[in-house]
């Protein structure tokens, strides 16, 4: 349970129940899990490192991690269907807590579901309440988290 609301987790996966069935959603902030998924992104805001997937972004903690309870009936049929867990970053001497977008960091993609928005002759993209401008570097697109244009005037 995080912030009221029950999670179940399977394979670096949160869910929750809605309307007697299963739906993905982001992990929660405020989570705190062994591991970090593998194919995590390791970024920097204010000297700080954060691991980000997907719009996810992690810290290193010393908070004790209590995984949500695992769905039996999922992980069943996951054994049914043989596949197998996404691959986890090896545990070392820090679990690892959910974290909201810190304004100033740079990714190299988007959440998939990012929404393309203009604000102000701006071009935003915006998922889950954060926002993002894209920016080149070295010949590449990356995308920095910035304040809400709503409401600091753009």
């Amino acid at each position: 349970m995080v912030s009221g609301t029950t999670y179940y987790y399977w394979g670096g996966v949160y869910y929750v129940v809605s309307d007697d069935q299963y739906v993905v959603v982001n992990p929660p902030p405020g989570a705190v899990v062994y591991a970090v998924p593998a194919p995590t992104t390791v970024i920097y805001a204010n000297s700080q490192p954060y691991y980000y997937l997907d719009g996810a972004y992690y810290v290193a903690s010393d908070k004790d991690a209590s995984l949500p309870e695992e769905n039996p009936e999922y992980k069943d049929k996951q054994e049914d269907s043989k596949q197998s867990d996404p691959e986890m970053v090896e545990s070392d001497d820090y679990n690892y807590e959910v974290v909201g977008p810190p304004v100033g960091a740079t990714v190299p993609y988007l959440p998939e579901k990012a929404e393309k928005k203009n604000i102000n002759k701006k071009t935003y993209f915006v998922y889950e309440g954060t926002y993002y401008r894209a920016y080149a570097s070295d010949g590449d697109t990356v995308y920095m988290v910035v304040d809400d244009p709503t409401k600091s005037g753009g």
